[in-house]
């Protein structure tokens, strides 16, 4: 068993190191990368292997430790998924040949130096949540007894 547990917990640590790399990996412009949606998948489904595990054991468990963890893991898969989705459909819709930003419906630049209202990326919001999200969850589990 405590073999199992051990891997988990590697396994659990790669699930946050796929989330953070992820979010340094596009730092100039934030956005979810769909290794960030699996990243967080995997720390919530290690996590609650690795809470199941403790709860068999002979230990004393900290509940309240371990639903503030599970909260804000839930609170990041959400984040994640809500983010991946904003950024699946707008490289759809970027894809699909829409004008680029700056240009007006005719394709022809604006003149009179007006600011361009395209979003450059929807996502950026939802990866910085993402992100601090996980690092917020590390510090729980480190400094929370």
């Amino acid at each position: 068993m405590e073999i199992l547990r051990e891997i988990l917990v590697a396994l659990h640590l790669l699930g946050m190191a796929i989330i953070v790399g992820g979010y340094f990996a596009f730092i100039r412009t934030p956005k979810v990368a769909p290794g960030m949606l699996h990243g967080s998948y995997f720390q919530l489904i290690t996590g609650l292997l690795l809470l199941t595990i403790a709860e068999l054991g002979d230990d004393d468990v900290n509940h309240m430790k371990m639903g503030i963890k599970l909260l804000i893991a839930i609170l990041v898969t959400v984040f994640a998924i809500i983010g991946n989705k904003k950024q699946k459909a707008f490289t759809a819709g970027a894809s699909a040949g829409g004008a680029p930003a700056g240009t007006g419906a005719d394709g022809v630049g604006t003149a009179d130096g007006a600011v361009a209202t395209a979003v450059k990326n929807p996502s950026a919001t939802m990866a910085h949540l993402v992100f601090a999200g996980a690092i917020i969850n590390v510090l729980v589990a480190v400094f929370v007894s």
